[in-house]
C-alpha cells in the first residue's frame, strides 16, 4: 500500500520477524494495542522527548497507531491508507532536520501523494501482518523517505546521517519486543507437534532445528528425495558422513524416487542407513531405523525392540509459507535405555553442527546461490597448480607426458581432424579406459565447453583464469555438441575460438581453431589448433576415451613462447589429464548407479 503515497522513495528500508502467533492476535496487538511495552522502548522514546519537554509539550508515554492524527492546528504523522487485518500506512511531511518540525497536514493519501511544495521531506512507514506458515506471522515494517525537490535531499541525508541507526535500532527493538512477547517459531519448534512423533511415541530425545527457505516446496523436496551415501549425500560436512565424497550440486534423475520401506544408506559401505517410513510428497518425509546395539545390526523399524537398542526417527517438515517462501523444519527424536544418556550428551552438539549445516547448504542449493567455487574446489586446484609446476619444471618429461594414459603406438595413430593441422609444432594424446559402455560415456563428453557442461577438470584454477565454468555433475541432453557451434575455452574474445567441424555420434567430436590466413600471408603472427575428443569400446561394458591436441604457430618468439609448448604444454597436461579423469568417475558413477536397482537392499532382506 506504499506505493499508494510513495512509490518512488529515494531511502527504502525493511526489517522483519517471524513470530508463533496468528495474524490476527498479532495485528489486534500492533494495530490497537500499546507498542512501549519494554522498558527499552520506552526510555528510547523518553530521550527522543527530551527537546519537546524542554519546551513545555507534553510527551506521549504510549506508542499507538490509534493515537496518530494530524490536523491544521497540530500537524504531524496520520495514518493515509489502512487494509484491516493486514496493514496500515502512516506518513508525515516536514523539514525534519530542523530543531522543531514544521510538519504539513494533508487531506489524505491523495494529497499526501500529489504534494510537490519544495523544500519538504516525505517520510512514509507501512506496518504489515501476514499469515506465515499454518500457524504462525510475520511482521514487517517498511520506511520509505522521498524529498520533493533536489535541493532538500542532501540535507535529509546528513540529518540522518545521525538519526539513522537510533531509527533502525527502535525498530529492531519494537520487533524483539513482539517476539520475546509472542514466541518465535525458532523458540517453540521443539514443542510443536511433527509429522513422525506417532512413529516414535516414547522418544526419550528430541531435538528440532529449522530454516526458511527463499524458494517454494516443490523446489526443495527433490534435494530431500536424493539424500544417502551413494546418492546426493546429506549436503553436511562430507568428510563426516558422505566418506569425503561431495554431496551433489545439481539434481541428478538417477536418485529421483524413493518409496517406503527403502534404506537410505548411512555410511559409504554400508547397506544400513535410513529407513523410508513416511512419505507426502512436498510436504513430508520420515526416515528412521532400529538398531540392536548388542549384535550391530539394523531391524526393520516395526520390529520388537531388542534388549541394547536404538530408535529414531528423523523428519523432515516442509510448510508453504508464501508464494515464494518455505518452512522447512527437521526433527530427530530416539528412545533408547537408561545407559545410553551419556552417548545422547556426546552425540548432541555433533548432531547440532551437523543438521545447521545440512539446513543452510540445503537452502543454499534449493534456492540456487550455491557458489561457483566451494574448499573442495580450491583444495583440488591446488593439487592441480602442483602438478603444474611440476611439469614446468620437467620438461625433459614432456615426451612422456605426451601420450599419458595410452602406449606410444596407440597415441602416434591417423585421428579424426589431424588433417586440419597437418604439419603441428606440438602436441598430445592422452588417454583413459573407463569402466562403462562407449554410448555412456559419450553424453558427458558431447556437452565439454565453457558455456556448457565445463572440462571436469581443475574449475578453481579455470575460473581464476575468467573461464567462468562450472563442470557438470549430470547430463544435460541441451548441451549435447553439433556441428557449427562454438566450443568455448573463455569469455575473453581474445582467447582461442574453437568451432565444432566435425560430430560422429557415439563416437567423436572435432573441434578447429584455423590460423589467420590474411596474417600468414602477410607474416603477421598467426596460431591454428585442432582438439579432439574421441571415445572407442573396448567390449561391452569397458571403453577408452582419448583427448588429441595439435597446435602450429608463426615462428616468432612471441608467438612460440605464448602457443608453444613451453609455457603450455605443463598446464594442457595438468588440465587434460583430469578432465578425462573427471569424465571417467562421472560416468563410472552413472554406470554403477545404472546397474544397481536405485533402492539398496534392507540389510535384513537375506534373512526374511
Amino acid at each position: 500500500m506504499l506505493d499508494l503515497v510513495l512509490p518512488t522513495p529515494r531511502l527504502l528500508e525493511l526489517d522483519h520477524v517471524e513470530l508463533a502467533a496468528p495474524a490476527e492476535r498479532v495485528w489486534q496487538l500492533v494495530r490497537h494495542e500499546n507498542l512501549a511495552k519494554s522498558p527499552l522502548i520506552r526510555a528510547l522514546f523518553a530521550i527522543r522527548g527530551i527537546p519537546d519537554r524542554l519546551r513545555g509539550k507534553v510527551v506521549a508515554s504510549s506508542i499507538r497507531i490509534d493515537d496518530l492524527a494530524s490536523s491544521e492546528e497540530r500537524p504531524g504523522f496520520q495514518i493515509l491508507a489502512e487494509e484491516p487485518g493486514r496493514e496500515v500506512v502512516v506518513g508525515a511531511i516536514g523539514k525534519v532536520w530542523e530543531p522543531e518540525i514544521p510538519f504539513v497536514h494533508v487531506r489524505d493519501a491523495r494529497a499526501y501523494a500529489a504534494f510537490d511544495v519544495p523544500g519538504f521531506i516525505k517520510v512514509a512507514w507501512a506496518v504489515r501482518v501476514l499469515p506465515w506458515g499454518e500457524t504462525g506471522s510475520r511482521v514487517e515494517v517498511e520506511v520509505r523517505v522521498d524529498a520533493t525537490d533536489d535541493e532538500s535531499w542532501p540535507k535529509f541525508k546528513r540529518y540522518f546521517r545521525f538519526i539513522g541507526p537510533g531509527s533502525h535500532f527502535i525498530r529492531r527493538t519494537l520487533l524483539a519486543s513482539l517476539a520475546h512477547e509472542l514466541g518465535t517459531p525458532e523458540a517453540t519448534m521443539n514443542e510443536r507437534p511433527l509429522a513422525g512423533d506417532d512413529l516414535l511415541p516414547d522418544a526419550s530425545a528430541q531435538v528440532t532445528h529449522g530454516i526458511t527457505i527463499a524458494a517454494p516446496p516443490e523446489r526443495v523436496w527433490p534435494w530431500l528425495l536424493r539424500m544417502g551415501c551413494r546418492r546426493a549425500g546429506f549436503y553436511s560436512i562430507d568428510s563426516i558422513d558422505n566418506g569425503f565424497e561431495r554431496s551433489a550440486r545439481e539434481l541428478h534423475p538417477e536418485w529421483l524416487d524413493i518409496e517406503v520401506g527403502q534404506v537410505l544408506p548411512a555410511a559409504p559401505e554400508s547397506d544400513e542407513g535410513f529407513e523410508v517410513l513416511r512419505i507426502e510428497p512436498t510436504r513430508t518425509l520420515v526416515l528412521g531405523g532400529l538398531f540392536d546395539s548388542g549384535a550391530h545390526k539394523q531391524l526393520p523399524f516395526d520390529s520388537t525392540r531388542p534388549e541394547r537398542y536404538w530408535q529414531v526417527t528423523w523428519t523432515f517438515v516442509l510448510e508453504p509459507l508464501d508464494a515464494n517462501t518455505t518452512r522447512l523444519s527437521v526433527r530427530a527424536r530416539a528412545a533408547f535405555p537408561a545407559s545410553g544418556l551419556l552417548h545422547v550428551a556426546t552425540i548432541r552438539p555433533v548432531h547440532r553442527l551437523m543438521q545447521t549445516t545440512m539446513l543452510r547448504r540445503l537452502a543454499a542449493r534449493a534456492e540456487g546461490r550455491l557458489p561457483r567455487d566451494d574448499v573442495d574446489d580450491v583444495l583440488v586446484g591446488i593439487g592441480g597448480a602442483a602438478v603444474i609446476v611440476a611439469a614446468l619444471l620437467s620438461p625433459f618429461h614432456r615426451r612422456a607426458r605426451s601420450h599419458w594414459g595410452l602406449d606410444e603406438a596407440t597415441a602416434d595413430r591417423q585421428y579424426p581432424g589431424d588433417e586440419l593441422v597437418p604439419e603441428p609444432r606440438w602436441g598430445y594424446t592422452h588417454g583413459v579406459e573407463i569402466a562403462a559402455p562407449a554410448e555412456r560415456v559419450w553424453p558427458w563428453i558431447a556437452q565439454i565447453g565453457a558455456d556448457r557442461g565445463g572440462f571436469y577438470s581443475y574449475q578453481w584454477l579455470e575460473n581464476l583464469a575468467g573461464c567462468e565454468v562450472r563442470n557438470a555433475e549430470v547430463v544435460h541432453p541441451e548441451w549435447q555438441a553439433q556441428v557449427g557451434q562454438a566450443l568455448l575455452l573463455h569469455p575473453d574474445p581474445k582467447a582461442p575460438r574453437f568451432q565444432i567441424v566435425a560430430v560422429e555420434l557415439w563416437r567423436h567430436v572435432v573441434a578447429y581453431a584455423p590460423a589467420d590466413e590474411q596474417a600468414r600471408a602477410q607474416g603477421r603472427p598467426w596460431t591454428a589448433a585442432s582438439w579432439v575428443f574421441l571415445v572407442e569400446p573396448l567390449g561391452e561394458n569397458r571403453c577408452r576415451f582419448i583427448s588429441r591436441y595439435r597446435g602450429a604457430c608463426s615462428d616468432d618468439v612471441a608467438t612460440r613462447l605464448a602457443f608453444g609448448p613451453t609455457l603450455i604444454e605443463p598446464v594442457g597436461f595438468a588440465m587434460d589429464r583430469r578432465m578425462l579423469l573427471g569424465v571417467k568417475e562421472r560416468a563410472e558413477r552413472a554406470e554403477r548407479s545404472a546397474r544397481s536397482e536405485h533402492r539398496p537392499k534392507a540389510p535384513w532382506s537375506a534373512t526374511t
